[in-house]
């Protein structure tokens, strides 16, 4: 179904509400809308339909952008700061400060570092 595809490349944020939506304008039932982008490779990720495989292009940015990071890493070391667990990054700032003029707090550490 073109439509369908059409509309969400007009839109890639299309919520649940929305793809009733399509299915209504379309005379087709919201399941089916589902289903074809289902089929087609499509996922949603964070409120978003998105295709679930790379393109070239996409995977050419990946690639830059960690380039880029690990040069950034030389000069400033920052990823000695990342706590890692199950794909949930939290950034680890020692000194961080509430309010103007207030001493820095010290934040704890989720997961000590074996070694």
């Amino acid at each position: 179904m073109d439509a369908i595809f059409e509309k969400v490349e007009q839109d890639r944020h299309i919520s649940s509400y929305t793809t009733y939506n399509v299915a209504e304008e379309l005379g087709i039932d919201h399941k089916t809308v589902l289903e074809h982008l289902k089929i087609t490779g499509y996922t949603k990720k964070l409120d978003i339909w998105v295709p679930h495989e790379l393109t070239e292009r996409n995977l050419m940015n990946r690639v830059l952008i960690c380039d880029s990071l690990l040069r950034r890493n030389k000069t400033e070391p920052f990823l000695k700061k990342l706590i890692t667990s199950d794909e949930m990054w939290i950034m680890y700032d020692k000194n961080v400060r509430k309010g103007r003029g207030q001493r820095p707090v010290r934040l704890h550490r989720l997961w000590r570092n074996p070694g």
